[in-house]
């Protein structure tokens, strides 16, 4: 359905769509445990090849950052689960993908002493921008400058923790006078414009 003159659309995620007492499309059910060890599988299979490719690998958090999505479990979905990536192997080809959005959505944590924990580590890949306004189970995406995320704050202490990698937009709302790249444009103007004016604060 085309999108109205004026209007703008977003991304919502509400569980109460969800029926429980009547799941449809749902796969198989593992533990846990299970899931994350067969990623530390993948991972001893795949960072050597990764290492002798120059390639470092990249892991987004669960978005929605839910313990469980229609009875599976999720590996990704809270404030300490990166350092678990991060210690099932300690290659500097595995990395997180840090999605500043997703991690602001989670129940638990606060998002400064997240962005300021792990970018201390060296080990994330790339960094996505994207604001929010709530967390789970309830929650909207919405522009850059406008949900609850600081992200001046947030761009101030990558730097401050010498972060030098990729900052890219993520998910934008939806726009009718050019779809989701007029969203896009607008988040690559203002990380932009915001990357020039941290840097000009010496």
């Amino acid at each position: 359905t085309p999108i109205p003159d004026g209007m703008v659309h977003g991304r919502v995620y509400d569980t109460d769509l969800y029926d429980e007492e009547n799941p449809t499309g749902a796969v198989g059910q593992i533990s846990y445990e299970e899931f994350w060890g067969r990623l530390r599988e993948f991972l001893d299979e795949m960072l050597p090849v990764a290492e002798e490719a120059g390639v470092k690998m990249a892991l987004h958090p669960e978005d929605p950052p839910m313990p469980t999505l229609r009875g599976t479990p999720r590996l990704v979905h809270g404030p300490d689960h990166f350092q678990q990536l991060l210690d099932l192997n300690p290659s500097e080809s595995n990395t997180m993908l840090f999605c500043v959005g997703t991690l602001a959505e989670m129940a638990d944590g606060d998002i400064y002493e997240m962005v300021d924990r792990y970018s201390r580590t060296g080990r994330i890949g790339f960094v996505h921008l994207r604001n929010v306004r709530g967390r789970v189970p309830h929650y909207d995406e919405v522009f850059i400058d406008e949900g609850d995320v600081d992200m001046i704050r947030v761009l101030r202490i990558l730097k401050q923790n010498g972060f030098d990698g990729i900052i890219t937009p993520d998910h934008t709302p939806q726009m009718s006078c050019g779809g989701w790249h007029a969203g896009k444009a607008h988040a690559l103007g203002w990380i932009r414009a915001a990357l020039m004016a941290i840097e000009g604060e010496g």
